[in-house]
């Protein structure tokens, strides 16, 4: 293994970069500013194939492939593919880009274990960033593989709870897998930098190539195509609610399925539109799929479809709507104007599944699950009990149990905040709760066992609670 830090003092940042083996017989590495690289330096100055890395006889190379502004090694300028031995210490300059020798293992040392057969089984994991991938100019995918090795289980489409620390205060995020089970060893999430977000813009600014984060349980969710494949497929999504998606039409893609697949992307241009060049790749291997991108904003480059998602778009890309099962993912809004439209046109809503973090208006009649023994009628000097932390407070029937729990500094672990990731759910021992937004992560099961989703849980009256 071969371990560089590389330093760009103009962009004031460093990162610790570990080249290891992908497949048993690697023994190169290229080095570029290209995302299909090994090693991708985001920097002008280093070309998009830039250079190297190439084990030979137990010795690290570094080979410069024709790079616009050159290689520099201990102050010496490395003529084209001409190696250069690589030392522990050694200093390599790639443009404004510094790459620091910190550790030179040979392979065979690391390559002597072979793949696992083990499988993932739930259990909350420690993961390795081992590559980043620029989407777009606000888009990120960060690859991770498990420590120790494991297979990854989950269904296309599902998504995760990553758990990282912020300013020494852990935080769980929920994150839609964009990667396919069908390549178990490694699992990646694709992250938009959006206002105000805390852990994704964290994600896009601080993560980096080496750094490790938890996955919190096993895969999670509802929105998938499998095991009963319909025979026709309409995937509906805008921006990056594309994630889910991907991990869908790739599965797809590697288990060859036959069934009829149509893709409609709404993008706002066609700079935002997420893994585009593998769009289209695999809409020219797939006759079967359908690929139909439409922009929001005008562009004069943009020779498809533009406007937002309208019933006649509908009938000109899937004439045949009406026998679709349809998936649909995006913002509420979005989401919103999709389920709309698909009812104002007849469509049959039982073959509609769509996902989303922000939970599902109910009805106007409230909901009221029954846990314990408790009255329907609220009394105003009603008392809510945490019973591992030994804490009653007043109860607010207009604030969920997790911001009564976080006023009183009772820890509860949480995610989402929107009953769809389940990370909150918690006994009820006795009392009643009743939900304004529907609990998706919360089985039938788990209600009859007394369980609650405490993010959108309400008091109705006096309620004990484990935690």
């Amino acid at each position: 293994m071969l371990t560089l830090k590389s330093v760009n003092f103009e962009q004031r940042e460093f990162q610790i970069h570990q080249l290891e083996k992908s497949h048993p017989e690697q023994t190169e590495w290229v080095i570029g500013r290209h995302t299909t690289c090994d090693l991708v330096l985001a920097s002008p100055e280093v070309s998009r194939v830039h250079g190297r890395i190439v084990y030979l006889d137990s010795s690290y190379y570094f080979v410069d492939v024709g790079s616009a502004s050159g290689s520099v090694l201990n102050g010496e300028i490395i003529p084209v593919e001409e190696p250069r031995q690589l030392q522990l210490g050694d200093l390599l300059q790639l443009g404004e880009t510094f790459l620091h020798v910190e550790e030179l293992t040979p392979l065979t040392d690391v390559m002597s274990i072979e793949p696992s057969n083990q499988s993932w089984n739930n259990e909350n994991l420690v993961c390795r960033c081992c590559r980043i991938i620029n989407e777009t100019p606000d888009v990120k995918t960060f690859c991770f593989v498990a420590e120790p090795a494991i297979q990854f289980a989950y269904l296309p489409g599902q998504f995760v709870n990553i758990e990282v620390t912020i300013d020494n205060q852990t935080i769980i995020r929920p994150y839609s897998i964009s990667s396919s089970p069908t390549r178990p060893y490694h699992l990646s999430i694709t992250v938009k930098r959006v206002p105000g977000g805390l852990v994704s813009n964290w994600l896009q600014d601080h993560l980096k190539i080496g750094d490790r984060v938890k996955l919190i349980g096993g895969a999670m969710g509802r929105f998938t195509c499998v095991p009963n494949v319909p025979k026709k497929l309409l995937f509906i999504s805008a921006g990056s609610g594309i994630t889910p998606m991907m991990s869908m039409l790739r599965w797809l893609q590697d288990t060859l399925s036959d069934c009829d697949i149509t893709f409609l992307h709404s993008a706002a241009t066609p700079e935002d539109i997420i893994f585009r060049k593998e769009l289209e790749a695999i809409a020219d291997q797939m006759p079967n799929l359908r690929l139909a991108v439409t922009m929001t904003r005008t562009h004069q480059a943009w020779m498809g479809l533009i406007g937002r998602i309208s019933e006649s778009m509908l009938s000109i890309v899937v004439p045949d709507l009406l026998d679709r099962s349809v998936y649909v993912c995006g913002s509420e809004q979005f989401m919103q104007s999709i389920r709309t439209l698909l009812e104002s046109i007849g469509f049959p809503m039982q073959n509609y599944q769509e996902e989303s973090f922000g939970g599902q208006s109910l009805k106007p009649t409230i909901q009221v699950e029954r846990n314990g023994k408790g009255s329907t009628q609220k009394n105003s000097a009603s008392i809510l009990h945490f019973t591992e932390s030994d804490q009653q407070v007043l109860i607010e029937h207009d604030t969920p149990i997790l911001e009564i729990a976080e006023q009183a500094g009772v820890q509860i672990r949480h995610a989402c905040r929107a009953g769809a990731c389940g990370m909150c759910k918690v006994k009820v021992r006795k009392g009643e709760v009743r939900y304004e937004t529907s609990p998706t992560a919360l089985s039938i099961a788990d209600q009859e066992a007394g369980y609650a989703l405490c993010c959108v849980a309400y008091p109705v009256d006096s309620l004990e609670v484990e935690a």
